[in-house]
């Protein structure tokens, strides 16, 4: 008797799994599209006013020394890749993901998720524009950062998110950093922390909290100088190995703020490399559908 009904029973299991597999593998790529679409958003649309205090003579020469040393900091290889696990919280849902990160200096940062060893989704940030592919749902969009209306309001800039990923100093609208730059953070001492502190830049301030001992950056904290405007962004760095003689973070923390959904989101690195043996950009599948940027990124957000 159990002979004649054990095939249908596992026809209904498998199917249960097989529709419980692709419920989450829609609510993982719902999530992490929304959420890369909030970074998107506030990638540099948002830290908060600095103090004006003014250092002279033996103490400024000590903050100009110190400031070139967190620059020096940075990491000197022109590519980096890292297996990473993304936890995704956005309005109080939990996902985790794994997946890869890889970046190629001033050439590309790729993302991508990975769900039951199968990629569902690509973020790849290049100088000139964005591309996000949905393979769960077979389409993607190309876009250049000024043809996106909420990307060009928010002044987005590649090398901004670039040194986000990089765990680097930036300054908005520039390729890198350079010694002149570098005078316009103004800098305090608290405890273990130095705070480096950008605040003469138009819209937005930027307050970096660095770890005094090793010269690293600990956060970032990105905000509208404008109080009509609340949203925020908070990048935090945690849990620092070496790499190439030089800290570098194997945790990173995002969370977004009063952008109409707060969201979070927790990569961890690990099995990083330098490895230069993949291809630094994509081009989708010709059977995947080409979408309108504002109309697929409202969409995911829910807007």
């Amino acid at each position: 008797m159990w002979g004649n009904h054990r095939p249908a029973l596992g026809r209904v299991i498998i199917s249960r799994k097989k529709e419980t597999s692709m419920m989450k593998l829609r609510k993982i790529t719902s999530l992490i599209g929304a959420l890369l679409m909030l970074l998107l958003i506030t990638g540099c649309r948002s830290g908060e006013n600095a103090s004006r205090g003014e250092n002279a003579g033996s103490l400024a020469t000590s903050a100009e020394a110190y400031k070139q040393k967190v620059q020096a900091n940075a990491q000197t290889s022109q590519t980096l890749t890292a297996r990473i696990k993304m936890t995704v919280n956005l309005s109080g849902n939990d996902v985790s993901v794994n997946g890869t990160l890889r970046m190629k200096r001033d050439d590309v940062v790729q993302l991508s998720a990975t769900v039951l060893g199968m990629e569902v989704g690509r973020v790849e940030f290049s100088p000139d524009d964005v591309l996000i592919i949905d393979r769960f749902n077979g389409q993607y969009v190309r876009a250049s950062y000024d043809r996106v209306s909420f990307l060009r309001n928010a002044g987005l800039n590649f090398y901004a998110l670039q040194a986000l990923f990089w765990n680097e100093l930036f300054v908005p609208g520039e390729k890198s950093v350079s010694t002149s730059s570098l005078q316009r953070f103004k800098s305090s001492v608290s405890g273990s922390h130095t705070l480096l502190q950008l605040d003469d830049a138009p819209k937005l301030n930027y307050r970096f909290l660095t770890i005094t001992e090793s010269a690293s950056i600990n956060r970032l904290t990105v905000e509208n100088k404008e109080g009509a405007h609340k949203g925020q962004l908070t990048w935090k760095y945690d849990d620092f190995t070496s790499l190439n003689g030089k800290p570098f973070p194997t945790q990173m923390s995002v969370n977004v703020t009063g952008v109409g959904k707060d969201a979070g989101l927790v990569i961890t690195l690990s099995r990083l490399e330098n490895a230069t043996n993949w291809q630094p950009h994509t081009t989708p599948s010709a059977k995947y559908q080409e979408r309108d940027a504002d109309t697929l990124f409202r969409r995911l957000l829910g807007m």
